[in-house]
């Protein structure tokens, strides 16, 4: 028979504490009710997550920090330029040159061009080997595309065999188990690192080298290169907060690294004893690296360093304000209140819901919301134009050569486009996936119809210099972003009211009807797009089509693995500006499950993306912007003059009006416009709040935003509290509008209409109104960077998160001497402020309760501790705790 041990009895405890059992429950479920209110809270003091990233404190205009730097030597002819050095965030910059040999070959790379890279170092004198990201492009091989070069030229490969070895004669690294020796790479927190050409920090598709830059007859050259930041680099740790030695913070600075390779290898020999007539060695090598060019960038750095204990005041809304609001941020905390604004990127159409909701903050948006707020008239929301710019289809394409082009055109191979010529009905081509590029080349409903731009006669017709080119399978459709927006109506309103594009989709060729033309191809809108109805407020992908594969029947390659949607408007233009379209094409067999995998960006020289976004985002990531066709019959560019024609053709809004277009006095885009100048997809965009929602504080933070707006956030630049390029300033009547309006909040926040009548009773600003809060129904996009990226994503691409900071964008500050340590921003002295991407709770609502749930943490912990100890001990303890009672009992019956 089993027995059972018996268990001895837990004596009960005495309510030593006097506290009744129903009142300890009470408590406990408080503690517990408590717990999520306060992880909501944001951050809990200096243990908390820290703010999103922002631009940071003022500094040194754009037009000051450009930096030239001459070479040595064999190369002491050659100047090259950098076209901006200081308040740098994830972006891209113009490398120019001058005085170089033309590169050998227009088909491939044997000799005579540049490498550049972006490095860590804190010396004065530069980067060492060791501190450079590069070697992740020979992951594709060697060579850009069909362009060859030699077999480790894009490689961190130091040693080639016996008949080439370096004449510096200096100790090659300790070769790995294969028996290569690889210039290690050592990151700025020295953490481990795998030997190899890529590694954990870098890899093909994050790196930004340009492992071949080409020289052409003139002996000039150019290319646009990402500066990275510690989100999309976080090896170099670019931007990463350090505190110069008078306590400012500043971005830890990198190097921009560029090393010219001539004619002669690193023993001396010329290219042509080599394998295939090409240089072979790697640009670390030692006698190729002491012939490198540097030029120190300096970095935003990344971070919060607004007051501590400021307000915080939400703002959400359209991508549009996003670059504009992030540069705005920092300057913004050391002005006025020195509130801190945050900023989430979110659809147009939670913005409008969340004007009406009674907490509005500020949003925002550039249509008005469907009503005014519920009340009275003194309900109404106020708007006030911000920023006026534009949606551009930004492009990066380098000319790629057809098989039989002529010579000259053959010389241009590898040099970037600058001008591109849309009509409304090629942009409703490349948005229908009609041509077989942006579909596939194996669906039937796009079989009749040309591969791509390049083989469409209407699109030579606008664009002869695309003549003789050939993209292999690019240039089919354009990368376009996912969420819901009033851009995106926008776009698809200028396209509909053109006769051309309308006619073209309803079916007839484009070599047919009215508005066909009989030297066109005949090209046919694909009909799953046939009668699409506009405007539209998102861009479909409807074309079913999957293609088969007979070795993997259940994994079909679909549309949204070959064109997939980006992000947003940030990830579409930074993943354009790498070459990268973001397609999934590659089977990965020995993935679990398994599954397509990203494609690495196209190599350089041969890249040819384009992508829908706006006109400051595209400025930042360095695309050239496309000019589209007007309804006056003028193909513009969305440049600063073509803008603000445009904001002057605008609709009128009727001042009072509820519910449409035009409500409360916004006026509307008109894309029949027919000012010659005007161009076409101009977005004006809005602040907007209801004073009545508001308290009294809050209404006095928003009002110093919106006459910062309408002030020094018009002056364009690159420093912090400027406004970026790619935004074109306010006309003044625009501004004194907005000026009007930062008044009229401030005057009326805070009064509600009484019962009986509209005179006004004043809110304190003890009310949390809600409009301390940013968050409003997640984020649609931005990264930030991240960001953005933004971010950016940064953020990358910049995926983004909800709630993301400001389009991904990434922070920016002064450059630095040296790249340690930056040199102290000149107005703030170093308080660079950053962004919330949502609203927090104030402090002094959870103060107390942070307070009631650390007792409860501390109680919950001893009784843990105690419980199993309580039924050894507790017996021993009992006799002396009521002798201890009966003593206490003794003396007070003395008394």
């Amino acid at each position: 028979m089993l027995r059972i041990p018996r268990i001895p009895r837990i004596p009960r405890i005495p309510r030593v504490l006097g506290i009744p059992p129903r009142l300890r429950l009470a408590l406990g479920a408080l503690c517990l009710a408590l717990l999520p209110v306060v992880a909501a809270t944001g951050p809990l003091g200096p243990f908390g997550p820290g703010a999103q990233n922002a631009y940071a404190a003022d500094g040194p205009a754009a037009g000051g920090s450009a930096a030239t730097v001459t070479g040595s030597g064999d190369f002491a002819t050659l100047k090259v330029t950098v076209s901006q050095t200081r308040n740098l965030v994830d972006q891209v910059v113009k490398v120019s040159w001058t005085g170089g040999a033309p590169t050998v070959s227009d088909t491939a790379y044997a000799a005579n061009y540049l490498q550049i890279m972006q490095c860590w170092g804190d010396a004065a004198t530069g980067p060492t080997t060791d501190q450079c990201q590069f070697g992740g492009s020979s992951a594709l091989g060697a060579g850009a595309g069909n362009q060859a070069a030699g077999a480790y030229t894009n490689s961190r490969q130091l040693n080639y065999g016996d008949r080439l070895k370096d004449a510096e004669n200096q100790p090659l690294p300790p070769p790995t188990p294969s028996g290569i020796s690889f210039a290690p790479f050592r990151t700025v927190g020295d953490d481990p690192v795998s030997p190899g050409n890529w590694n954990e920090f870098f890899d093909v598709n994050s790196t930004n080298e340009v492992p071949y830059a080409r020289t052409n007859a003139r002996g000039t050259g150019e290319v646009w290169f990402e500066t990275q930041t510690a989100i999309e680099a976080p090896g170099l740790g670019c931007g990463a907060g350090v505190r110069d030695p008078q306590g400012a913070t500043t971005g830890r600075g990198c190097w921009l690294v560029v090393v010219p390779r001539g004619t002669a290898e690193i023993d001396g020999t010329p290219y042509t004893s080599q394998s295939g007539g090409q240089l072979q060695s790697s640009p670390l090598s030692p006698a190729n690296w002491k012939h490198r060019l540097v030029v120190p960038l300096g970095f935003e750095p990344l971070g919060s360093f607004c007051p501590i204990g400021a307000e915080e005041r939400g703002t959400l809304g359209s991508e549009m304000a996003a670059e504009a609001v992030t540069r705005w941020q920092p300057a913004l905390c050391q002005t006025g209140g020195k509130a801190i604004y945050g900023y989430a990127q979110v659809p147009d159409e939670t913005a409008r819901v969340k004007l009406l909701s009674g907490s509005p903050g500020l949003v925002f948006l550039g249509r008005p919301a469907a009503a005014s707020a519920p009340g009275s008239e003194t309900r109404k929301p106020v708007y006030a134009p911000v920023a006026l710019s534009g949606i551009t289809i930004g492009y990066f394409i380098e000319s790629q050569a057809g098989f039989g082009a002529p010579d000259e055109v053959k010389a241009r191979n590898g040099t970037r486009l600058g001008s591109l010529r849309l009509t409304p009905r090629l942009v409703a081509k490349l948005l229908t996936e009609s041509y077989k590029d942006g579909n596939s080349r194996f669906a039937e409903s796009t079989a009749k119809n040309p591969e791509n731009l390049g083989r469409d006669p209407e699109f030579i017709r606008h664009n002869p210099d695309y003549t003789g080119l050939d993209f292999g399978g690019r240039l089919g459709d354009a990368l376009v972003p996912q969420p819901l927006a009033d851009t995106t109506r926008q776009l698809w309103e200028w396209v509909a009211q053109d006769p051309a594009a309308r006619e073209f989709l309803t079916g007839v060729p484009d070599n047919a009807g009215t508005y066909g033309d009989r030297a066109y191809a005949g090209m046919a809108v694909n009909p799953h797009y046939k009668d699409l109805a506009l405007p539209s407020d998102s861009f479909p992908k409807s074309d079913p089509y999957c293609q088969p594969f007979d070795d993997r029947p259940s994994f079909p390659l679909c549309i949204q693995d070959k064109h997939p949607y980006a992000s947003d408007m940030h990830a579409a233009a930074r993943a354009a500006s790498r070459g990268d379209t973001l397609a999934r094409t590659s089977w990965d067999a020995t993935a679990t499950p398994p599954a397509y995998k990203k494609d690495p960006p196209q190599p350089a020289g041969a890249r040819a993306v384009l992508a829908v976004t706006d006109t400051a985002t595209a400025d930042r990531y360095g695309l050239v912007r496309a000019e589209l066709l007007n309804a006056a019959g003028r193909f513009v560019a969305p440049e600063p003059a073509g803008l603000i024609a445009a904001a002057g053709a605008r609709k009128p809004g009727a001042e009072g009006a509820e519910g449409a277009d035009g409500a409360d006095g916004i006026s509307s885009p008109d894309p029949a416009a027919k000012d010659p100048a005007a161009y076409p997809l101009t977005v004006l965009t809005y602040a907007a709040t209801v004073p009545a929602d508001l308290t009294v504080a809050e209404g006095k933070d928003y009002g110093s935003l919106l006459a910062y707006a309408a002030d020094r956030g018009q002056t364009p630049g690159v420093a912090a509290g400027t406004l970026p390029h790619g935004y074109a300033p306010l006309p003044e009547a625009l501004r004194a509008r907005t000026r009007e309006a930062a008044r009229k909040v401030t005057a009326e926040a805070g009064k509600k209409p009484a019962p009986g009548g509209p005179t006004g009773a004043e809110t304190g600003g003890a009310t949390a109104s809600g409009g301390t809060s940013a968050a409003a129904g997640g984020s649609a996009g931005g990264a930030a960077a991240a960001p953005g990226s933004g971010g950016s994503t940064a953020t990358g691409g910049s995926a983004p998160a909800p709630a993301s900071a400001a389009g991904g964008a990434a922070p920016a500050a002064a450059a630095p001497a040296a790249p340690g340590a930056s040199a102290a921003p000149a107005a703030t002295a170093g308080q660079a402020p950053a962004a919330r991407a949502t609203g927090d709770t104030p402090r002094w609502v959870v103060g107390a309760i942070r307070h009631v749930l650390l007792i409860c943490l501390i109680v919950g912990a001893l009784a843990a501790f105690a419980g199993p100890l309580l039924p050894r001990f507790w017996p021993r303890l009992l006799p002396h705790l009521r002798a201890l009672r009966a003593g206490a009992a003794h003396r007070d019956e003395g008394r």
